[in-house]
Formats: C-alpha cells, structure tokens, sequence
C-alpha cells in the first residue's frame, strides 16, 4: 500500500509519494520508487501505486521503457501522452512469467470465491442453484460496468479461458462441475474481463504535467489491471484539467486517501457511512414500533413501505445537508487557499499530507503500509518537472560515472535510479 498526493492550482502541481512496499502479509520495505519523471524533453510527472508490477515487470522498468520508446518526442495534451502509454503497453512483449496472468486469473478466482460464498444450503442441488442464482445475478450486476473490448466475443474467451475457469471451479467448490455451472461461470468472467471491473492486483497511474499546448496543468488516474489476450486492460478513473475553467484548485489523495480526506474535509468517509446506517436503522426501528403499534394489520404492509421509503428520503436529504455543510465550512475555504498557493507550499502541504498519514499507519496498524523517505517534485510551465526531496539507493558522489552516463544519455538529466 502506499499513499500518494497531488495538488494542483493554476501555477503547478506538487505531487509527493511515500516509499513504503508489503511484501506478503508482514513485511514491508521502506525503499520503493514510486514518483518519475516521464522524460527529459517533457513537463510530467507520474505517479504508481496499487500492484508494484505490471504481469510481472516492474513499474520503474516498463515506464524507463516507455521513456526510451519516446525520447525527445512531446505531445500537445497530457492526454496524448497516457494515449501512448496503453499503445506501449499493448505492444510490450512481456517475459513468459508465473506472474504474467496473475491479474487475470486473481479474476476468475474471485468471482468463483464470491459465489461460492452463496452455497448455504444442504444438499448438492440445492448448493448448484444457489450457486447458479448468484452467477445471473452477478453476471447482471457486471452489464453495467463501462466496456473495454467492444469486439470480444463470450466465444473467443471461451476457447482460451473455459480451462482455467473449470479448474478453479473444480479446486473451489470441491463438487462436480457441471456443463451448466461452468458454461454460466464462464459468462461471468467473461463479462468481467472484458470490462473496466478491478482484480485485486490493480495499479493505479497518474500523469500530472502539461502537454505542448496546455497553458494549465492536467492530472489523469488510470486503472491498469493486466491483460486479456495481450491486450491491456486498462481505463480512465479520473481527469482533473484546469484549461477547461471548471475548478481552480483541488487536492487530489490517491491510495489511502483517508487522512488527506480527513484533512480536506473535516470527517473520514467511513465516519459519514457510519452516520447514514445508523441514522436509518434508528428511524427503521422507530417504524416499526410505530407501525406495529398504531397501524391495523391490514394496512401494515404498505404503511411499513411507505414509511422506509420516507426514512431513506431523510436520510438522503441529511447525507446532502452534511456535505453543503462540510463544503461550506471546510472544503471552501480551504481551496481557497491552496488557489494562491505559490509552489514551494504546494510541495511542503503535499509531503505534510502523506507523513501524518504515514505517522497514523505507524499508529494505529501492525504493519506500516505508509512508511519511508517522501519524494517530492514540481511540475509547473515554467520550470518544468523539478525534484524538491529526491531519495537515492546510493551516494551520488560516489558514482560520478553514473552522472555522466546519464548526462550523456539524456543531455544532462540525472535519471531516477
């Protein structure tokens, strides 16, 4: 895990990314680069967190690859260089590794694992259509979900993929597969494979910068989870463009987010899921003692309803009041703030950021997921990408051949090691 931050206003985008890395379930490592520069020739940033490979290759390997594949080429909008980035992933040849799948096949395995989850009764038959019901019903949830490959077909996928899917099944269930719950399985991978549904191995990515003819900055989050069939599987989470005139500034957390909301906001999303269930299961309660105790049995059916349906229309208009209130009160005034803020505060309230979150995990968890040096950088169009706190495996001035190398490599940039 990790935790990241970009803030953006109309002079830059300061972004920071901590440095911590679990391995397994309770090591972590303290070391990890998570914050580049895209190339010399360019003004962006980019950022990785989630899954630290992609099908095996590391982030920092793909992306120096990328680098070389696009030297001093610039585009005119940040967007053109994430455009370029999915065509450079679909067109790597990765390593025929275990790991190469591992997106792919966490997919299927979750989706088995999910509606095993359903099988409550006793009895063979029984479990298959509690086991089927939950396919359908997943497999109706998934439709949807934005798709990723128009021209796929449930055939295609099929002959390629039926073979894993019957063997997790096999392994999963522990009963006899048969060709109905697999042909109904494989209809619910497929429609989650073929579109923008995570895997738990997911990486997110954001370029921050300026493309040739963007005058503003531009964030964009991206979801990379694999592939399928050589194809990448990736999609947009999010754009953030001051060019466009519909905001000013923003404070953009990514990872564990929740202390930076906290911040921004005044309260923890969690606290505000907290806030609606109690406050509905209070007023559901009060229903039906109300209903139970005032209302003639024939009737308590449909006043039950209506009187829950009132309650989650309170609810709503609560949950709406609250985030007026908190915008108002906290949201506002802050961003105000951040609107003037010259570049060198930018950079020192993105570091501020993810360090209270780092001190919180040293906290309140075993294993400190946020953790190690905070890289910081500044991208503005002006002065282009800038390292304001840049961490190094190594003593740079023990390995001046490094510098040269570089220096001649990229006409005088030292690359991120």
């Amino acid at each position: 895990m990790t935790a990241e931050v970009a803030i953006i206003n109309r002079s830059g985008i300061a972004l920071a990314a901590d440095s911590a890395v679990t391995i397994g379930r309770d090591r972590v490592w303290k070391n990890s680069n998570k914050l580049f520069h895209l190339a010399p020739a360019n003004d962006v940033g980019v950022m990785f967190f989630g899954s630290g490979d992609y099908c095996g290759l590391p982030w920092e390997v793909v992306l120096k690859e990328f680098r070389k594949k696009i030297g001093k080429t610039t585009f005119p909008l940040v967007t053109d260089y994430v455009d370029n980035f999915l065509i450079f992933l679909d067109d790597l040849v990765v390593p025929d590794t275990p790991l190469k799948d591992l997106n792919r096949l966490f997919l299927f395995l979750n989706a088995i694992n999910e509606c095993k989850k359903a099988m409550t009764e006793k009895g063979t038959l029984k479990r298959r259509a509690q086991l089927v019901a939950k396919i359908e019903e997943l497999s109706e949830e998934a439709e949807n979900i934005p798709i990723l490959f128009d021209g796929y077909t449930r055939d295609q996928f099929r002959k390629k993929h039926s073979k894993d899917i019957k063997q997790f099944m096999e392994e999963e269930l522990e009963m006899h597969v048969t060709k109905g719950m697999h042909s109904h399985m494989i209809t619910l991978c497929f429609e989650r494979a073929r579109r923008a549904f995570k895997s738990p191995t997911e990486t997110g990515v954001v370029f921050a910068g300026y493309g040739d003819k963007e005058l503003l900055p531009v964030v964009v989050q991206l979801c990379v989870d694999g592939e399928l069939d050589e194809k990448v599987r990736a999609w947009q989470v999010q754009e953030e463009n001051m060019n466009t005139g519909e905001t000013s500034s923003a404070i953009l957390p990514f990872a564990q987010a929740d202390i930076a909301t906290l911040f921004v906001e005044g309260t923890l999303p969690q606290n505000i899921r907290f806030t609606e269930k109690t406050l509905l299961g209070a007023l559901d309660k009060k229903t039906d003692d109300l209903v139970d105790d005032y209302v003639p049995d024939a009737e308590k059916v449909v006043e039950r309803a209506r009187q829950k349906r009132a309650n989650r229309a309170m609810v709503k208009e609560f949950t709406k009041n609250f985030k007026e209130f908190r915008n108002s009160e906290f949201i506002d005034n802050l961003m105000r703030v951040v609107n003037s803020l010259p570049k060198e505060e930018m950079a020192a309230m993105a570091e501020a950021l993810v360090e209270i979150t780092s001190l919180r995990r040293k906290m309140d968890s075993k294993l400190e997921t946020v953790a190690g040096p905070v890289d910081v950088a500044i991208v503005s169009k002006s002065d282009g990408f800038v390292w304001i706190k840049r961490k190094h495996y190594f003593d740079i001035a023990l390995n001046r051949d490094f510098v040269e190398r570089r220096s001649e490599k990229y006409q005088g940039e030292i690359d991120n090691a």
